[in-house]
């Protein structure tokens, strides 16, 4: 994102250097230097664009460890609750026991998915609130930068008008 600004700053920055047009506020301005500027934010919209992809992919990285713990905490309580039954001597504080195992096993699991789904979705909102900012400040720059370009295709055309009028009048 900041690639993004420091483009937008640097296209500002080109735009303080032009000369003005005599007797005007407008500027002169390369317009290859302007297509350079399109083209290089054109090539960094999409690099922003993958930085999300990695934080979703992240994100089902995270819930994908976060399913397998849970799931292997509940395969150890399953073999820890038949231990318990097979041994005859124990079988009812077997019982008692593997129900609190269980319980507890599936408690754990069952915090280990809600942490990974609160990490997530806060990684997903903060990333939200990132494109969205990107997103009005590109287009507050690209409006800015619409608006300009309107100007100086008003004042070209003024200009030509000027231009035609003085011709006109001198063949006379």
């Amino acid at each position: 994102m900041n690639n993004i600004f420091n483009l937008i700053d640097e296209m500002e920055g080109y735009f303080d250097t032009c000369k003005k047009v005599p007797i005007s506020n407008k500027l002169m301005v390369d317009i290859e230097v302007i297509y350079e500027f399109m083209t290089d934010l054109r090539l960094k919209l999409p690099e922003e664009i993958k930085k999300a992809e990695r934080v979703l992919d992240e994100k089902e990285k995270i819930l994908l460890e976060a399913s397998q713990a849970a799931n292997s905490a509940e395969k150890d309580a399953e073999l820890r609750v038949t231990k318990l039954i097979n041994d005859h001597e124990i079988v009812q504080k077997a019982y008692v026991e593997a129900e609190v195992v269980m319980g507890e096993a599936k408690n754990t699991a069952k915090e280990m998915k809600l942490g990974a789904y609160e990490y997530v979705d806060e990684l997903i909102a903060q990333l939200e609130v990132a494109v969205k900012d990107t997103l009005q400040e590109s287009n507050q720059h690209y409006e800015k930068f619409e608006e300009y370009m309107k100007r100086q295709l008003v004042a070209l055309e003024n200009n030509r008008q000027e231009l035609q009028v003085r011709r006109n009048g001198k063949k006379r």
